[in-house]
């Protein structure tokens, strides 16, 4: 089965070392337990650069801490990442002949891991490397990996009872071909410690020792970085959390004297070493959380040379590009950043491969990127631009809108989000991109159902139902198809400090704090625009439930909606019809005894399915010409064929059958009509999956082939899996197509899948999200599904 990923979003990890961008103009994050590869210059070939995940790369099994570039020599662009998770694992990722990045070396440890860092030894032998990891407790540890990619060597650091914040590699200034690998490790009483490799007995093994403590900062030191500036001298920078950066120099001391009172000296062989102060600069009013020297450039000769400019970012919201001045004093060249909000700052911040842009992201896995640009007065501006943007949370449901032109998606972090198509590269290759964030909210978001183009319904932690309507910049973008006319700012919805509702903002107000001159409308909205301007305003609320909205489902011409709630007993897990005109119960449906999973209407709204973690699921019916649905059949003993939790349901296109399944690994295909006629009905057919839980279910929109149906099954080990189904009448003949595995599937659970509905049949696209917080579209092609036997 030929499939490819057109889609992929999600948000970083709330870590301060989760981010970076190398040399090789590619971005690396980690989001959940996934590493994330980004070119955020992706579409730049057909006009301006939107951005695109190109894979996720999966191997560790708990929350990724750090994720860092290996970084080469000069200019050389990167080749290696090395990432670290909660459970104590390391990863190295290298990149292979398809450019992509696969497992070369994992380190298993016991210990929680802070942080973990990677330096080659030699300069052009990019085999040779260091490892370090830095865990909760007071030792750090060494690792080497020789030249045929195996780990060779091990070094135990203790730290005497200090807790470690940061580590950072580099090489000691020593004006010769002998490199000296060193370590700075800051450390929770507030101090710099260095480490420098003593190879004065065995060169080959790994050889550490302590050599100095710096002493200067008032709090935790959070972020580290150095900068070589010539044979002899190196800069270390570093911001802690009493919001001062302090500037050290580390020289070359060949005449072994001191030159003043404020330098200090330390040994390594037969190399000395004096450290000194060079600056202390303040211009963040919180802790400062991430520091990054610019990165070595190319000059008109082809020599290399590192212009001396420090990028810092804090709590308190902004990014500064420090640069020398006169007399040796460092002064702000450039401030950004004020994101408003309820941001808690940057965690972290870099330069792209030639400093033209920089990056920080924030707490609630947010990224924000600025580039260089020159204005019409001839004066370089920094201009904000589009970045990877995503849930950082487990997305709990999905639906695509009656013509597919968007895709919504509801989250645990308490949003929910629009994808759309933005560009077109050629052929079936889109570039997607968040444009919206319809709701944010103050409760985690569990379900949704689209009642129109312009109107939607949530449910989230709490007893209400609330339905949103499209601001009217909305309409028109998609009236006109084009999502850049979104962009053109004409109302704007905003949320109270003290409340839940969305509520249209009073023009005067709105005039005083949009600036639609700084918004460029070829590119999609940044995450500062999507948070000021694309909240969708709130039509209705919907009471009736005693406990948290856990399923909903619209019939598919809008006029009814369907929910129900977390429950123990009969009583609240009732069904609540609501009628979308006078927003008023119609009726209540009583089947099952525990949480609904899963309702969903057929295509035809003739029926409505739903299952639930009783392990039973019910059939309602309404005739032609009566609005009410009533209860025509459950499962029982007599049809029963679950035997665990029903986490899902999906209707054929045509009606005539749906499909339930479980955690049993079991999914059973009914026929709607027969169970009419026939309430002890059993199942039409099944099938069983060995050794796996179902959790996801979705057919395709049409037929690809007569009597042929497409079912896209979600497992709760992340993998998804395309059957294609023939009805010969008799019976169901099974054939699968393939599964979808980690890494282009999810690594934890699929929680819904859907068909986008479109008009073209020459491929298929399905989308899919899962508790790994990711959203991704997939193309499948028919003419493939089509030729697929036995």
């Amino acid at each position: 089965m030929e499939v490819t990923t057109n889609y992929i979003s999600c948000a970083c990890n709330y870590y301060p070392h989760a981010v970076d961008w190398g040399k090789n103009g590619l971005i690396c994050y980690a989001s959940s337990h996934s590493v994330i590869i980004y070119d955020p210059y992706a579409g730049r070939d057909t006009g301006p650069c939107i951005g695109k995940v190109l894979e996720t790369l999966d191997k560790h099994s708990s929350p990724i801490k750090s994720v860092q570039w290996i970084k080469t020599v000069g200019v050389e662009p990167e080749t290696e990442i090395v990432s670290g998770s909660l459970d104590g694992t390391i990863v190295l990722w290298t990149q292979n002949d398809h450019n992509s990045f696969e497992a070369s070396c994992t380190i298993e440890t016991k210990d929680q891991l802070i942080l973990t860092q990677a330096y080659y030894i030699n300069g052009s032998d990019n085999q040779s490397l260091l490892i370090c990891g830095a865990f909760s407790h007071d030792n750090i540890f060494i690792w080497r990996r020789d030249n045929s990619g195996d780990i060779v060597d091990k070094q135990e650091l203790n730290l005497n009872n200090k807790f470690p914040i940061n580590i950072q590699f580099f090489y000691l200034p020593t004006s010769s071909s002998s490199n000296i690998p060193a370590l700075i490790v800051t450390t929770d009483d507030n101090m710099i410690q260095l480490f420098a490799w003593n190879k004065c007995s065995d060169t080959s093994k790994i050889n550490f020792v302590h050599v100095k403590e710096l002493k200067g900062h008032q709090d935790w030191i959070q972020a580290l970085d150095v900068i070589q500036i010539n044979e002899k001298e190196s800069f270390i920078a570093s911001g802690s959390q009493d919001g001062m950066i302090r500037l050290w120099k580390c020289s070359l001391n060949e005449s072994e004297e001191l030159f003043d009172e404020m330098t200090t000296q330390f040994s390594v062989g037969n190399y000395h070493f004096n450290v000194s102060l060079e600056s202390v600069f303040k211009g963040h009013g919180d802790w400062v959380y991430g520091l990054h020297w610019h990165p070595p450039l190319l000059d008109k000769n082809g020599e290399i040379y590192r212009p001396l400019k420090l990028l810092s970012c804090g709590l308190d919201k902004t990014l500064v590009i420090w640069k020398e001045g006169i007399a040796r004093a460092w002064v702000e060249a450039v401030k950004l950043g004020n994101i408003g909000g309820n941001s808690a700052g940057y965690y972290g911040c870099r330069f792209n491969e030639d400093g033209s842009s920089v990056l920080a992201y924030g707490y609630q896995g947010s990224f924000h990127i600025w580039e260089t640009g020159i204005i019409e007065s001839g004066e370089e501006k920094w201009i904000p631009r589009s970045a990877p943007s995503g849930h950082f949370s487990e997305v709990n449901d999905l639906a695509w809108e009656a013509q597919g032109r968007y895709l919504m998606t509801v989250s645990l972090d308490q949003t929910t989000r629009i994808h759309v198509p933005w560009k077109i590269l050629s052929g079936h290759d889109q570039i997607w991109h968040e444009i919206s964030r319809p709701q944010i909210h103050g409760y985690d978001i569990n379900v949704l159902a689209i009642l129109s183009a312009t109107k939607f319904a949530s449910g989230a932690d709490e007893k209400v139902v609330r339905i949103f309507e499209a601001p009217a910049h909305f309409v028109e973008a998609l009236k006109t198809g084009d999502w850049r006319d979104f962009k053109k700012i004409k109302d704007r919805t905003s949320v109270p400090a003290l409340g839940l509702t969305n509520k249209v903002v009073d023009n005067g107000e709105m005039s005083e704090e949009c600036h639609n001159e700084d918004i460029n409308p070829d590119i999609p909205p940044t995450e500062d625009e999507i948070i000021k301007y694309t909240l969708w305003p709130e039509l209705e609320k919907l009471y009736g439930h005693g406990y948290e909205i856990f399923a909903m489902a619209a019939t598919h011409d809008g006029k009814f909606l369907a929910t129900s709630c977390k429950s123990n007993s009969q009583e609240h897990a009732a069904i609540i019809i609501w009628d979308m005109k006078t927003f008023s119960q119609v009726q209540k449906l009583i089947c099952h005894r525990l949480t609904i999973t899963q309702l969903e209407f057929s295509l035809n709204d003739e029926y409505l399915i739903s299952v639930s973690r009783d392990r039973g699921w019910g059939l309602y019916h309404r005739s032609d010409g009566v609005t009410n649905y009533r209860l025509i059949t459950k499962s029982s003993g007599a049809n029963s064929l679950h035997s665990r939790i029903i986490w899902c349901c999906s209707w054929t296109h045509d009606s005539k059958y749906f499909a339930t399944g479980s955690r049993d690994g079991k999914i059973g295909f009914w026929n709607a009509d027969e169970l009419k006629t026939d309430n002890n009905k059993g199942p039409t057919s099944s099938l069983e999956i060995n050794n796996a839980s179902v959790t996801a279910l979705a057919f395709a929109k049409e037929f690809l082939q007569s009597n042929t149906y497409i079912l896209a099954i979600g497992y709760d080990d992340g993998g998804i899996e395309i059957q294609k189904i023939i009805d010969s009448g008799s019976n169901f003949e099974f054939i699968s197509c393939g599964k979808l595995e980690k890494p282009k599937g999810h690594h934890k659970t699929v929680k819904r899948l859907a068909f986008r509905p479109q008009e073209e049949t020459e491929t298929l696209q399905l989308a899919s999200c899962s508790s790994d917080w990711a959203v991704k579209i997939y193309t499948l092609y028919s003419e493939n599904l089509k030729n697929i036997v036995k």
